[in-house]
């Protein structure tokens, strides 16, 4: 029995995917699961255009992704903050940074922002943002006394 398969089966492929299976396993647990339908040339292009579909939308989210990152790459982003003697009354953490680069009018999310520990002191500091899919951005945090 030929299937495309509308979820991802492990052990037998990914959403969209053509498998060949045999009958019992088809008739009894795919098809009542709702994991796959039947391979007709009807419900092939119907997929293929769902498959077409959800290609682009993720080549559109790339493309989103690397302008973002470029970007943020390479630049300094400025935060005055309240000192003494180098040392800072508190940190300064993923989401104040984020803050910082947005009112710069650069989109970028904390959970995209890399720290390795809050920052504490004054001076300025590499940071890494990470924007999934191998995107990756470099830039720098300067902390200045206010």
């Amino acid at each position: 029995m030929k299937v495309i398969l509308l979820e991802e089966v492990k052990g037998l492929g990914k959403a969209g995917d053509i498998k060949e299976v045999p009958n019992g396993y088809g008739l009894n647990f795919l098809l009542p699961k709702g994991l796959a339908d039947l391979a007709t040339p009807v419900v092939i292009k119907e997929a293929q255009k769902r498959i077409a579909k959800r290609v682009k939308e993720a080549e559109s989210l790339v493309a989103d992704l690397r302008m973002r990152a470029t970007a943020v790459d390479g630049r300094t982003v400025s935060l005055s903050v309240k000192s003494e003697n180098g040392k800072l009354f508190g940190s300064i953490g993923a989401e104040e940074i984020a803050t910082a680069l947005q009112s710069m009018n650069v989109d970028i999310e904390a959970k995209n922002i890399v720290l390795e520990h809050p920052l504490k002191k004054i001076g300025v500091f590499p940071v890494q943002a990470n924007f999934g899919h191998d995107i990756t951005a470099r830039f720098e945090v300067s902390l200045e006394t206010a």
